[in-house]
């Protein structure tokens, strides 16, 4: 099955280009870099695999060389910015139901409302 992706116009200009040379369809092209990339980041001797071991908590990441510990930091800091759909689901439910500090979908501060005052 077939899946569209967006691709940058400049990159999409270098893979045409390729394609072109190396008498490949653009999505054969792809296809070969994909797998090109992906058997470079599984072969140990360039870190990739140790770098993912660690992001798994397979290895301690005082296991990584300097390079690999700062590409493990950047990774594993670019990950705190994309909230997970279990995190997503609370908030939204919470700002379902008008209760906590969070931000809306405009990315505004939304504060908690107070409680009602309990009728006695």
């Amino acid at each position: 099955m077939s899946q569209a992706i967006k691709i940058s116009d400049a990159e999409m200009v270098v893979l045409r280009e390729a394609a072109a040379l190396q008498s490949r369809s653009i999505a054969g092209q792809a296809e070969h870099w994909m797998r090109l990339g992906r058997a470079f980041e599984r072969d140990p001797r360039f870190g990739f695999a140790k770098v993912e071991q660690a992001l798994k908590g397979l290895i301690s990441p005082d296991e990584l060389n300097d390079a690999e510990q700062e590409d493990y930091f950047e990774k594993l800091s670019a990950s705190y910015w994309v909230p997970s759909p279990v995190e997503d689901a609370f908030f939204a439910e919470r700002r379902r139901r008008g209760v906590g500090v969070g931000m809306d979908e405009a990315g505004n501060i939304v504060l908690q409302k107070p409680e009602p005052a309990d009728p006695l």
